[in-house]
């Protein structure tokens, strides 16, 4: 799981030890850094969870209602998970694409936080790691669920294939662009992170990888590499829904960091997870107790009626 390598030896003994259920998503990740796993959920369940968002929302309306935009819609909702409990199905469920994880992993895999999408993002391309800084780097992967389909209209997820390859860059140096003392850096600087996704994405079109929209099917499950760029295509019909989760995995007790540390990588840091897990059907997620909206307004777990 290192960045900017695709050793072809490498890959094949890793393909050798593979699950054959798993091989085609393994070999996916290994050397295009995307893998979409058909039907991975039953469409029973995302029916079930979606419907059931909507009631909880009606539940909890004094909440949902103050966090609406102009179009009616909620922006991305952190760790709703821990409100709304059936969204963690959603993982515990995921045969294969845990299967996939703990294998590249080679440990167990948690849910460290999620984003709720009633809508798609929007957003542009971009790597994940200076928000997912690990110790060690780059154990990490988004695992998205569709729990609608997707088309051209309501906003897909858009990927470039082996954007995962591209060598990690120098980071101290693009930092140092805004902040000369590495020590003072703003984890959640906005600059600094723009600043990087643009070398990303020179680098791309440098290269000629090109952005591809992923149209997939309600139940369906895309993993990326952390380093794998991505975003969201532009929303066309802004009436229609995209409802979705993404999922931000590590090995259990891997700590995360943020940009302070990504942009300083020689930083000392811990190499074990501050917080607490609690399990859930054999399955283990970060024990986080509080939901944000579009990482604006944020409430309480307990705030919540279930």
């Amino acid at each position: 799981m290192s960045a900017g390598s695709c050793d072809i030896r490498a890959v094949e003994e890793t393909l050798l030890r593979c699950p054959a259920a798993i091989k085609p998503y393994v070999d996916n990740i290994l050397q295009s850094g995307i893998a979409v796993i058909p039907a991975s959920l039953p469409m029973e369940l995302c029916d079930r969870v979606r419907e059931g968002f909507v009631n909880f929302t009606r539940k909890n309306a004094g909440i949902f209602d103050q966090n609406r935009d102009r179009d009616g819609h909620y922006p991305r909702i952190v760790n709703l998970h821990t409100a709304y409990t059936a969204l963690f199905d959603l993982f515990h469920l995921n045969g294969k694409a845990l299967a996939l994880q703990d294998f590249l992993f080679g440990r167990e895999t948690a849910l460290y936080t999620s984003l709720y999408y009633e809508r798609g993002s929007a957003q542009d391309i971009h790597r994940d790691t200076p928000y997912f800084a690990t110790k060690p780097e780059y154990q990490y992967f988004g695992m998205w669920v569709a729990l609608e389909d997707t088309d051209e209209c309501n906003g897909p997820l858009i990927i470039v294939r082996r954007g995962h390859l591209i060598p990690e860059f120098d980071r101290e140096t693009i930092a140092r662009r805004f902040y000369p003392d590495l020590s003072t850096i703003d984890p959640g600087s906005d600059e600094l992170f723009n600043a990087y996704q643009a070398e990303v994405n020179r680098k791309c079109e440098e290269l000629g990888l090109v952005t591809e929209k992923l149209c997939v099917r309600k139940g369906d499950t895309v993993i990326w590499h952390a380093q794998a760029p991505h975003g969201g295509a532009a929303i066309r019909d802004l009436k229609r829904t995209r409802h979705s989760i993404v999922m931000h995995t590590t090995p259990l007790g891997v700590p995360v960091y943020h940009q302070d540390v990504f942009f300083n990588p020689s930083k000392p840091v811990s190499d074990q997870a501050p917080w607490r897990y609690v399990e859930v059907n054999s399955r283990k997620y970060a024990d986080f107790r509080d939901v944000s909206f579009g990482h604006v307004r944020t409430y309480a777990t307990s705030e919540f009626m279930s």
